[in-house]
């Protein structure tokens, strides 16, 4: 599962999110059910094959496949927002960085088929001004049960959208979602997991801390990247620089211009099935339990102005996995780094 949040800087830090969405990669007999047989309310449905340890949601490996493929399932499975005391231009601000945040989540995914299932007329209409067309009111559900129809500020609507259509009917906000570029470099896992914590502006030191190595295998990783990158694209980044007998290469220019390139090309930094990699070696994947990598990437604006109403307000973002999760991870690999030294001695 993934989450993009949409949050108010001005607030005081615990009470800053404004909206968050959650959405997971499914496999196409779950979108197939969700149109036609599924109960409202996906989230629970999800919750009870959880629970019946059916979940259909496809792991790393799994979309990494289906990534190479012909593309993966998107299914929003939960959202909530607040606009308490908000003006209809901050509203509108929040709209648009959800938008943003949506898209910087998703991009760089080969998406098959998008389904979101908002709750309230609100929602929905956001939804469908957005180029989401509906699947399913649940009008049937309501009448053939017997239950009550729920008032409009609850009431579920299964919308979605397919490559097909986006490509028919472009210039929605959604339709934007499909639009996508196969990878070039094909990093490896480790290269990947290295550039998405560059992207949110990490150090060397701070890099070595997050993914528990040493700085000296950072800075060999990046030179892997460097190498890689050259080898495909040899224009992208400036050539090394020489001083006498030494060539010193310019590590922070060619940081800058990687990382402004990937900002704009997500799709390098997404599970991809290659089948071959460089030197004979294939795609690392990890166990089919791994479905959070341990790493975000932030969407930020320039701080805001001294007018609260300025959108540089919003900031929005998507992550993965959680903060605990990570630092749990973290702790393990301290421990087993401070076992070795002490069976060395």
């Amino acid at each position: 599962m993934q989450i993009f949040l949409v949050e108010d800087r001005s607030r005081p830090a615990g009470s800053r999110v404004v909206s968050f969405h959650a959405f997971i990669f499914v496999t196409d007999e779950f979108c197939s059910d969700a149109r036609s047989t599924l109960l409202p309310y996906l989230s629970v449905e999800l919750a009870r094959r959880y629970c019946s340890r059916l979940l259909p949601v496809l792991n790393r490996e799994q979309i990494a496949k289906a990534n190479a493929n012909d593309g993966v399932n998107v299914v929003m499975c939960c959202e909530g927002w607040t606009q308490d005391g908000f003006s209809p231009e901050q509203t509108l601000a929040v709209l648009e960085k959800q938008g943003e945040a949506l898209h910087l989540a998703l991009r760089g995914y080969r998406i098959k088929e998008f389904l979101a299932e908002p709750i309230g007329r609100e929602r929905s209409q956001w939804m469908l001004d957005a180029g989401a067309r509906i699947r399913c009111d649940y009008s049937d559900y309501f009448r053939t049960t017997g239950f009550p129809a729920t008032e409009s500020s609850r009431q579920p609507l299964l919308v979605g959208l397919t490559r097909s259509e986006a490509l028919t009917h472009s210039g929605g906000n959604i339709a934007g979602l499909f639009v996508y570029t196969a990878p070039r470099f094909h990093f490896s896992r480790s290269e990947r997991v290295l550039l998405e914590h560059a992207l949110v502006g990490e150090t060397c030191e701070q890099l070595a801390a997050s993914l528990c190595v040493s700085t000296w295998t950072v800075k060999k990783r990046w030179h892997a990247i460097y190498d890689r990158v050259s080898d495909v694209d040899g224009e992208l980044l400036p050539p090394p620089t020489a001083y006498g007998a030494c060539a010193v290469s310019r590590g922070s220019e060619r940081r800058r211009r990687l990382l402004n390139y990937l900002r704009q090309h997500l799709e390098e930094l997404r599970p991809y099935a290659t089948g071959t990699r460089q030197k004979g070696k294939t795609e690392n994947y990890v166990s089919g339990t791994d479905r959070f990598p341990f790493s975000h990437v932030r969407y930020s604006e320039p701080k805001a102005t001294s007018n609260a109403i300025d959108d540089a307000r919003f900031y929005g973002r998507s992550r993965s996995g959680g903060a605990h999760q990570q630092q749990k991870i973290r702790a393990k690999c301290a421990n087993v780094r401070r076992k070795g030294l002490a069976q060395r001695h």
